[in-house]
C-alpha cells in the first residue's frame, strides 16, 4: 500500500472513529480511494500533490477501465468522493486541533407529507404510498372516485388541459380497462 493512500484509509479511520464521518460515509470514500488506487504510479503514490495534480488523468484510466461494469454517473461520483477527501485531508488531517474542531454539518432528510384524506384512506398495517401533490398556488382541477371500500382513485389535472393531455389520460384508462379484461378473462377460464 502506498504512503498516500495509507495516510488517507488512516485519515477516514480516524474521522470515522471522531464521528466526523458517519460510517456510509466512510465507506464511500474508501470505496473511491481503493478504485483510484490501482492507477496511481509510483510518483503518485508517494505525493499527495502529485496525486491531485494528476487527478484528472487518473480518473480518465478509471473511467476508460470501469466504463463497461460501472455508470458514468456512479465513477464521476467515486472522483467527487475522493475530491472530497483530500480536501478534508489537507483542512483537518494534519492537524490533530483542526479535526477536534471540526463540526461537520449533519444533513436530515424530511419526507413530504402525505394528504390527510389519502393518508386516512390507508389500513395501518399496509406500507403508505408517497403522494406528489401540485405546487402551491397552481390552478389545478381534483377528482376523487371511490373504487371499493377504503380505495379511492385521486385524479388531479391542470385547470388548462389540452386536449391532447386529455388523449394521454384516456390512452392510460383504455390500458388500465385492457388490463381489466385480461385479469376477468383469465379468472373466468380458472373458474
Amino acid at each position: 500500500m502506498s504512503s498516500v493512500t495509507k495516510e488517507l484509509l488512516d485519515f477516514i479511520d480516524t474521522a470515522e472513529r471522531n464521528r466526523k464521518y458517519p460510517g456510509g460515509t466512510a465507506a464511500g470514500r474508501r470505496s473511491a480511494l481503493r478504485l483510484f488506487e490501482v492507477e496511481l504510479n509510483d510518483e503518485e503514490k508517494e505525493s499527495l500533490d502529485t496525486f491531485k495534480k494528476n487527478l484528472d488523468q487518473i480518473y480518465q484510466n478509471v473511467f476508460n477501465k470501469n466504463k463497461s461494469n460501472m455508470s458514468a454517473g456512479s465513477l464521476a461520483t467515486y472522483k467527487m468522493r475522493l475530491e472530497s477527501l483530500i480536501k478534508d485531508y489537507e483542512k483537518y488531517g494534519q492537524d490533530p486541533t483542526k479535526l477536534a474542531n471540526w463540526n461537520r454539518p449533519v444533513r436530515k432528510y424530511k419526507k413530504a407529507p402525505l394528504e390527510k384524506e389519502v393518508r386516512d384512506s390507508i389500513p395501518a398495517t399496509e406500507p403508505k404510498p408517497e403522494v406528489l401533490l401540485p405546487e402551491k398556488g397552481s390552478d389545478f382541477s381534483r377528482f376523487e372516485l371511490p373504487l371499493r371500500p377504503g380505495i379511492k382513485a385521486i385524479i388531479i389535472v391542470p385547470s388548462d388541459i389540452s386536449k391532447s393531455e386529455v388523449e394521454k389520460l384516456r390512452g392510460y384508462i383504455n390500458f388500465l380497462d385492457s388490463i381489466a379484461g385480461n385479469e376477468e378473462g383469465l379468472n373466468n377460464e380458472e373458474a
